[in-house]
This record gives structure tokens, C-alpha cells and sequence, in this order.
């Protein structure tokens, strides 16, 4: 069966890029490392914990991401970014 050039695309994207739309597009709100594994499971992407963990690291060393310890579990948002600095 065929299918369309878009979704041809889709299905070996990144996982990084799948992340980093995920939180850009929620981007009011941060999320567990869990809550992002489990998101990373739903797009039909095979990563465990550390995987997705090293994702986050790279993103967040690329200033994409960032990453917040409250009441001892990390949060994970996109970092906005206003011109050239982050918000």
C-alpha cells in the first residue's frame, strides 16, 4: 500500500526534533522525565529513560531546552527565546 511523501517523512524523524516540537509546541508547560518518555513511546519511538535523558542533556546544551529541580524532580520545558536571549 502507499503511502504519502509526509508521512514517509514522519516516520524516521529524529527523536530529538520529535522532543524538542513536543516542548516548543507546550511550551507553557514542563514535564517529568517520565512524562517525556512516555511521550516519546505514544510517537511510536523505541527509547528507554536514558535515552530520552541524553536527548534532553543534548537539547538542553544546544539551549533548546531547560531544565528545572523542584521539590527533587526535574522539569524539562522549551526555552523560549526573545531575539537572542532565552526567557
Amino acid at each position: 500500500m502507499p503511502i504519502s511523501d509526509s508521512a514517509f517523512s514522519k516516520s524516521d524523524r529524529d527523536p530529538s526534533i520529535l522532543l524538542q516540537e513536543f516542548l516548543s509546541f507546550n511550551f507553557r508547560t514542563a514535564y517529568t522525565l517520565d512524562e517525556l518518555e512516555a511521550v516519546m513511546k505514544s510517537a511510536k519511538k523505541d527509547l528507554t529513560k536514558k535515552d530520552v535523558e541524553g536527548l534532553l542533556s543534548a537539547l538542553e546544551y544546544g539551549g533548546k531546552v531547560k531544565s528545572k529541580t523542584i521539590d527533587g524532580e526535574t522539569y524539562y520545558r522549551y526555552a523560549k527565546v526573545m531575539g537572542n536571549r532565552l526567557i
